[in-house]
């Protein structure tokens, strides 16, 4: 029985790429692998048991996700509708694919609760709650909480419910607050119960209460440096729109502050809270009149907020969200009235409605990127034993390769790299395998046009375009 001959292409090209990985210094594949998006990287973890591990280590997850948000690179658009999600690419931003997300909607709509690195957090009508990764489709039901209570014979049910998600860099520990508010029987008094889940500890946890009461009670936390913002005010009395004001949880403490406002923002005006390049912004919506945008350059310093831009009205505005800022930082994305997306161009003040097929008549919009993230973290005492177990294995490889004086200074070499990055350790030794008589040093430039040659016959040279182009210009590949 006769192979296929694209069975024999496959192997032969697998084999191309053994061969070019072998002479590649184990620095130049992190860097040109860095730089793809996710399906390609979940495609080239079946080449080789070192791409493998390489991709799935945290230390590759955390410069994949670094080196996007840098280049703002592999960003998309998540649209929600009713109980349906799309996604956009921001590349392109042409069409609106329906994604499969994991929960059940049970003929009602879903939430999305908060997006961070990578991950969206989403809530059905029955409260189940999900962590899911798009980009990888891996998920992870969250552990449900009791229903809600009355405080005491004077307070109400549960009146109101909010989520954020946030990130914890020092602990790599994603957290998801729960502010329960209840209304007094009354309609004058009021508590907020906090809760906050961690992925790390696959756990809830009560935390300090919140002094304030919630006033847009359907919009999900905004996360700006290590904290999640709402609009809040500090009472429930009617026609208080000059008191609002923004509150932050910071992930890492697990307690509230305010935020400073504007200086000289009219406060007598409906506010909602949004996050653009990174910074936190406000946008400040008059009564017939014109919509501020707000940015607050310096996160923490009242003097560092500027008005980025005005929207005018030439019709009626029901709400604006800022989105993201073009490559060329010109332009501003934002959704208008659940309904549009629109380019406002910063230097003429002109807008520009963008044309998207399968857009959705009335959408939620939220920007999502790429990313390796996994939604189910190993425990540090886990990433130990592996650490511990890797050093045995590296030191007897170590013996067994260390043949001689030059073989001695090599492995010397590859120890140290060992000791900065496990995981190209396993890389290296397996190039040694391949190459046991001479080794090849090739510039930068050199091995990315052989790598780049290779995936370029393996998933066709329009995948990889932009990986040339973020490399610093073309790449003669002969």
């Amino acid at each position: 029985m006769k192979t296929p001959k694209s069975t024999l292409d496959t192997t032969q090209l697998q084999i191309q790429a053994t061969v070019a990985m072998a002479e590649l210094p184990p620095e130049v594949i992190v860097d040109i692998l860095s730089r793809l998006p996710v399906a390609r990287l979940l495609r080239f973890r079946s080449i080789a048991k070192p791409w493998r591990s390489l991709i799935d280590s945290s230390y590759f997850v955390h410069l994949h996700l670094t080196q996007s948000a840098e280049s703002k690179s592999h960003l998309s658009l998540i649209l929600k509708r009713d109980s349906d999600l799309y996604c956009i690419s921001f590349d392109s931003l042409n069409d609106a694919v329906e994604l499969n997300h994991p929960l059940m909607c049970y003929s009602n709509r879903i939430r999305v609760l908060g997006s961070c690195n990578g991950l969206l957090c989403l809530c059905n009508v029955a409260e189940d709650i999900a962590l899911w990764n798009p980009s990888t489709k891996k998920y992870r039901i969250l552990p449900s909480l009791p229903s809600d209570r009355k405080r005491d014979s004077n307070m109400c049910l549960c009146g109101a419910r909010v989520y954020g998600l946030g990130y914890h860099a020092i602990q790599d520990d994603y957290k998801l607050v729960r502010i329960s508010q209840f209304i007094g029987l009354d309609h004058l008094s009021f508590h907020s119960e906090v809760r906050v889940y961690s992925l790390r500890n696959n756990e809830w946890k009560r935390v300090e209460d919140m002094p304030y009461v919630l006033c847009n009670t359907r919009k999900m936390g905004i996360l700006v440096s290590g904290c999640v913002h709402w609009v809040v005010t500090r009472n429930l009395e009617l026609d208080q729109a000059a008191t609002e004001s923004v509150i932050a949880f910071d992930v890492a403490n697990e307690t509230f502050r305010e935020v400073p406002m504007p200086q000289n923002m009219d406060r007598k005006c409906q506010i909602d809270v949004g996050c653009l390049g990174g910074c936190l912004c406000i946008v400040a919506k008059y009564e017939d009149k014109d919509v501020d945008v707000w940015t607050l350059k310096e996160y923490g310093v009242q003097e560092s907020w500027s008005k980025l831009f005005t929207v005018a009205q030439t019709r009626r505005i029901k709400s604006v969200r800022p989105l993201v800022y073009s490559k060329n930082d010109r332009e501003v994305l934002f959704e208008q009235d659940h309904e549009s997306l629109v380019w406002f161009d910063l230097k003429s003040q002109k807008v520009k409605r963008v044309k998207v097929r399968g857009l959705p008549a009335m959408f939620e919009a939220v920007v999502c990127m790429e990313s390796l993230v996994p939604v189910h973290p190993r425990r540090r005492g886990d990433e130990k034993q592996q650490e511990a177990a890797g050093d045995k294995q590296n030191k007897k490889r170590l013996q067994i390769g260390a043949v001689g004086n030059q073989n001695k200074r090599r492995e010397h070499r590859t120890e140290r790299l060992d000791f900065t990055f496990r995981p190209i350790f396993k890389i290296v030794c397996w190039r040694k395998r391949q190459q046991s008589r001479f080794r090849v040093g090739l510039s930068f430039e050199v091995g990315f046009a052989i790598l780049h040659r290779i995936i370029s016959e393996i998933l066709g040279k329009s995948s990889v375009g932009a990986l040339s182009q973020s490399s610093g210009g073309p790449l003669q590949l002969g």
